[in-house]
């Protein structure tokens, strides 16, 4: 699995906090995260061909995604969890666990 891990996104990660540092209320930290969709960008970039082996489109990579911004912010905005830790658990739960070990992926 390392392999399918990244490099960790230092500059995607600078610009989150500055962002973060710009804005304040309830929602600044969505704000941050998903401004310009930068790290869902990098990810896709990543991981495409496996979500698209799949069926799995950007749209949906981008709702699967934002059921994770507390990870995300635990990274990017509080420093409080490791970027290959983040990277595992987001590869685990949307690439590998989205895997469908059924037939109706076919039909």
């Amino acid at each position: 699995m390392p392999g399918d891990i990244p490099p960790e996104p230092v500059d995607i990660k600078d610009r989150i906090r500055r962002r973060m540092s710009t804005c304040s209320g309830p929602g600044c930290s969505n704000f941050a995260i998903w401004f310009g969709n930068e790290l869902a960008k990098y990810l896709w970039n990543s991981w495409r061909s496996e979500l698209k082996a799949q069926g799995i489109n950007w749209v949906t990579f981008l709702k699967m995604l934002s059921g994770y911004n507390s990870l995300i912010a635990s990274w990017a905005i509080k420093d409080e969890l490791k970027w290959s830790e983040l990277a595992e658990k987001l590869y685990i739960a949307i690439v590998k666990g989205s895997k469908r070990s059924d037939l109706t992926k076919f039909m």
